[in-house]
């Protein structure tokens, strides 16, 4: 009994994109020029070594696709060899969502596929998901998918409302339903750029063999007579429909600062982005939420972000994590990031900063162990005039804000006791 599964496999004429989530594969053609795929990870389909793939430059863009502007592209004519690149894992159940960017540069009446979907390893028959173009009576381009073959089941096509040399995305997704004979195929074209899934163009449901599994995506130059000459770039296969523009997340760091961890990250693109939860976990813990810091919904420009957790124990390794979530509460997760925080060995305070000062200065300590803490302050007379701290406290390092706007200038004498031990220092409040 097969479960539902469902890929979807994006075609565009100028279109880009990079990750957040997990993608099965990713392919920006990020090689020289005039080189064979065949030199960077692909495969041939079939025996033909004829007329290979090569690497075409300049390489494809299109605004707000992640994988824009990265790299060259695949340059494929009307007759020569074909060639496949494996996913990461083979997709038997779920959802799974391929894009990439493809320019016609001319085309022929009778159309022919150029891009389908297969198993891994690959054979020269279970071909799914077969993309179509070809020229119309009215000079424009139609886009067309198939299951599986046309010998019995012909391609259905689009309007012919498109044209050479111009950007187009393209969704091809295959389901497979519950039982035989009966998945479906849907394409898309130019959908919305959203994390949720449109309407399709076009819907193919016929009774023609299912596909078991899918693990490769296959690139094909078609036959003289019937095929395009098209440049594809910018392919990504992934398992949600949200990843055709996910938030790109360019960088995510995580250092201890004495008694704080800070965290820095970066998205390149982002869709839908409510913000991130950010997540943290210790050996002896489980992933608890600690914060959120709001996101900036759809934007193609680059954004920085930060959150300092200030609630940390010394000698203890932090595990961080992003949980970005949409606005209509999908999510997906980060790499994790682990920090140490500083070992405190010794009993310290330190020098209050700045000093001289006014009206405000901060004040930092050391704890070695937990315990109750008192930290006064005293003027030179012994008397005491503000107590900052007198409370239990944990182990590591510490600051506090002394605010003397209701003080007089002078010096000032500030006594920290714990664990039986007291250190004293002087600042100086200079209005």
């Amino acid at each position: 009994m097969k479960k539902i599964f469902t890929l979807v496999f994006v075609l565009s004429l100028l279109f880009s994109l990079n990750t957040f989530a997990q993608l099965l594969l990713e392919e920006n053609f990020d090689y020289p020029a005039g080189d064979t795929l065949l030199n960077h990870g692909w495969n041939i389909t079939g025996t033909s070594t004829v007329n290979p793939v090569t690497v075409a430059s300049p390489g494809l863009s299109y605004v707000g696709y992640p994988s824009s502007g990265i790299g060259n592209a695949a340059l494929l004519t009307t007759t020569g060899q074909d060639v496949n690149k494996q996913y990461t894992d083979s997709v038997t159940s779920g959802s799974v969502y391929a894009s990439f960017m493809v320019n016609v540069t001319s085309a022929q009446t009778p159309g022919d596929y150029f891009l389908h979907l297969g198993v891994n390893p690959t054979n020269t028959f279970d071909f799914f998901a077969r993309t179509f173009v070809r020229l119309a009576a009215n000079g424009n381009l139609t886009f067309g998918i198939s299951k599986s073959s046309t010998t019995s089941n012909p391609a259905a096509y689009s309007d012919s409302i498109y044209t050479t040399g111009t950007t187009y995305l393209l969704v091809v997704k295959y389901a497979l339903n519950d039982g035989l004979a009966n998945d479906t195929i849907n394409l898309f074209i130019n959908p919305a750029i959203s994390g949720t899934e449109p309407a399709p163009n076009l819907t193919v449901a016929t009774t023609q063999t299912d596909a078991v599994s899918l693990g490769t995506v296959n690139l094909r130059q078609g036959s003289s007579s019937n095929a395009a000459n098209v440049i594809v770039d910018g392919i990504r296969v992934s398992t949600f429909w949200s990843d055709i523009v996910p938030v790109e997340l360019v960088s995510f760091n995580a250092s201890a600062n004495g008694s704080e961890v800070n965290l820095a990250w970066t998205t390149a693109t982002e869709l839908n982005n409510s913000g991130f939860s950010i997540e943290r976990k210790s050996a002896s813990n489980k992933w608890e939420s600690i914060g959120f810091v709001k996101g900036n919904g759809t934007t193609t420009a680059a954004n920085n972000y930060s959150f300092t957790d200030k609630n940390i124990l010394s000698q203890t390794v932090y595990s961080y994590r992003l949980k970005q979530l949409d606005f209509d509460g999908s999510y997906s997760y980060s790499k994790v990031v682990q920090v140490s925080t500083n070992l405190i060995s010794t009993f310290e305070l330190k020098q209050n900063y700045p000093n001289p000062f006014n009206p405000s200065t901060q004040i930092s300590f050391s704890l070695v162990q937990n315990g109750f803490v008192r930290l006064v302050v005293y003027n030179l007379l012994g008397q005491e005039v503000k107590t900052l701290i007198n409370r239990n406290m944990e182990a590591g390092s510490h600051s506090i804000t002394f605010d003397a706007s209701d003080l007089q200038s002078g010096v000032y004498l500030y006594k920290l006791n714990a664990a039986g031990s007291t250190l004293t220092k002087k600042m100086i409040l200079l209005r």
